[in-house]
């Protein structure tokens, strides 16, 4: 190369700035960017992580408290008949419940729990006291409402032949559904006999 060639460059390069340190200064903005992003990414990662953590503790949680609230019925149903015979009615239904599984407490409390009642020609509910009672019938146990370990309750419908639209009769077949404020519905189905006594038991 001759030196005129030469002088040229050396005076271009002189003119042209130094690009070492902008270099330096985006490879720092690009780390930083990088760790930033990860770090959010990293945040957003963990957190979707422990809110499925919760709500599926929250879903075992609820499905144990469905699992352990569960009724079981005791013994047979017993038919009370205000009138008996061919054409008599039922007048008081009555049944006993434990807890399953030595679950949790229910509260069988008339209003916190329901009885629906139907057969081919009607629903009700009942929901108060009027309608129906519930009381520990075994040898230990306290005197309020709530279904706990070890305990039986009968359960009574009472005043059935004026409660019902359509009164229970002989070769009818009914539903009961005990529905509790936490658990699952215990369904009770029967079929009263083709002639009523004045107390019937249906096992």
């Amino acid at each position: 190369m001759n030196t005129g060639m030469f002088d040229f460059w050396t005076r271009l390069k002189a003119w042209l700035p130094d690009q070492r340190g902008i270099t330096g200064l985006e490879t720092a903005i690009v780390l930083i960017a990088f760790v930033v992003v990860s770090s959010v990414f990293a945040f957003a990662a963990l957190s979707t992580g422990l809110f499925s953590s919760d709500k599926a503790k929250e879903t075992i949680t609820a499905g144990l408290a469905e699992t352990r609230g569960t009724l079981e019925q005791k013994g047979s149903i017993i038919l009370t008949s205000s009138t008996t015979g061919t054409s008599g009615v039922v007048s008081q239904i009555q049944f006993q419940v434990a807890n399953a599984a030595a679950g949790e407490p229910i509260d069988l409390t008339p209003g916190n729990t329901i009885i629906r009642y139907s057969d081919k020609n009607q629903v009700r509910n009942l929901v108060s006291s009027t309608h129906f009672t519930s009381t520990n019938i075994a040898g230990f146990g306290d005197s309020d409402s709530l279904l706990e370990r070890g305990e039986i309750f009968e359960i009574k419908l009472l005043n059935l032949n004026t409660l019902l639209s359509t009164q229970l009769m002989t070769n009818t077949q009914f539903t009961l559904e005990v529905v509790p404020p936490r658990g699952a519905v215990l369904s009770i189905s029967r079929t009263t006999p083709t002639s009523l006594e004045t107390n019937d038991v249906l096992d």
